[in-house]
């Protein structure tokens, strides 16, 4: 592992993911305040998914003009400004909530293109022996940041107000800037030959990069199944099964989603200690963490004892890291670093999607079935991706045993 690049780099993805939080619980809090209207408030997620669709749908042609090093500092800078603008200009910017949500839109331009190639800075700075370890590390410190984010920006928002809270945020997201750059001057990108290809052959190329990689496909099928699971999580699902099934008031929803973020950063801890295992059994880890996360959904569906409930989402958090960081990992090793923000705005278009859709058809399950069927049909959904995992460790045994064949 290259320790400063990977540090730096560590850092300056973990500010971003708290300046992301505290910006969104800023601006959602602030729109909602000003307007008392949760259709305008709901404008904000709506063209952050809007924007993050068209970003991901023309990324090709930004990243086949532009080279990686510059390109992912670039957009991580113009997302610094802007939001500098946005504190320096604040009061009159958000006395029209038009102009605002104009100034949101360039943002999550910014964050539609940057992300994709965010994610694939990991694979280039640290060796393929040590990547669980760092997705580990990685997946500690952005949860933990999430968590504190949610938790605390809106008390420190109602303590401080926006502005403060906002340009604390810009200075958050400076100093991410400058340890990106810092980790991007140690990256060496290898010189491609240009190969000239028309606009729907860059926009495809992602695709067929999934397409034609069969373990690449699986993964990303698997990721779907558990996009789609994954809505059963929104809170308002949430907040109705602690009143139907649990028979707890509102206060039970905090003590859900505080039981799942621990559950989470333990699983964190648990993927760093039992790295060395799961780099060398990515599979196996992917099909066995994907299985007890699906047993461990499917009794919380059903339960009704409260302590019970708390204890599944905690058991659910190694469950769930250790097949997420397998997951990630085994992504990470199949493709090229050269071809990973392609492939990851492709399988983020998709993902993004259809758990869009699922959202919708979870909340029709649970207001006209019932809400304990969303959660069996997610723990259905998670099994389902278990088995398909299933099959890639029985794939790679067979190539195993061709090999040792064909090598004697």
């Amino acid at each position: 592992m290259k320790t400063i690049p990977f540090y730096s780099y560590w850092f300056s993805k973990t500010s971003i993911a708290l300046a992301d939080v505290i910006y969104i619980m800023v601006i959602t809090t602030f729109i909602y305040q000003e307007t008392k209207s949760a259709l305008i408030a709901s404008l904000f997620p709506l063209f952050k998914a809007a924007a993050n669709l068209i970003a991901g749908l023309s990324s090709p042609f930004l990243y086949n003009k532009y080279s990686f090093t510059k390109l992912v500092g670039m957009l991580q800078l113009i997302k610094a400004i802007i939001l500098t603008l946005l504190l320096i200009g604040f009061n009159s910017i958000t006395s029209h909530i038009y102009v605002l949500l104009l100034f949101i839109l360039v943002i999550s331009f910014m964050e539609g293109w940057g992300n994709p190639l965010l994610n694939s800075i990991t694979p280039r700075v640290v060796a393929k022996e040590t990547l669980v370890k760092a997705n580990s590390i990685l997946s500690i410190s952005t949860q933990s940041v999430q968590i504190a984010g949610y938790s605390f920006t809106g008390f420190i928002v109602i303590q401080w107000g926006h502005h403060p809270t906002l340009a604390f945020n810009v200075v958050l997201l400076w100093l991410s800037v400058l340890c990106l750059f810092m980790t991007m001057k140690s990256i060496k990108v290898p010189s491609e030959t240009e190969v000239r290809q028309s606009k729907w052959g860059l926009m495809k190329q992602g695709w067929n990069l999934i397409y034609t990689n069969k373990t690449l496909r699986m993964i990303t099928l698997m990721d779907v199944i558990e996009g789609m699971a994954g809505s059963i999580w929104i809170g308002a699902v949430t907040l109705v099964y602690v009143e139907e099934a649990l028979h707890q008031g509102e206060e039970w929803w905090g003590y859900v989603n505080a039981s799942y973020y621990i559950g989470s950063i333990i699983g964190g801890f648990l993927t760093l200690y039992l790295a060395r295992f799961i780099q060398k059994n990515l599979i196996v880890s992917m099909s066995v963490g994907s299985l007890l996360f699906s047993i461990f959904t499917l009794i919380y569906g059903l339960t009704s004892i409260p302590i019970l409930a708390l204890l599944l989402c905690i058991a659910m958090g190694p469950a769930y890291q250790i097949r997420d960081v397998a997951q990630q990992t085994a992504f990470q090793l199949n493709i090229p670093a050269e071809h990973l923000p392609k492939v990851y705005a492709s399988q983020s278009i998709l993902i993004s999607s259809i758990t869009g859709l699922s959202i919708f058809l979870m909340g029709f399950i649970a207001e006209f079935i019932g809400v304990r069927a969303v959660y069996v049909l997610g723990s259905i959904l998670i099994f389902t991706s278990s088995l398909l995992s299933f099959t890639l460790v029985r794939g790679s045994k067979i190539e195993r045993a061709v090999s040792s064949i064909k090598a004697n």
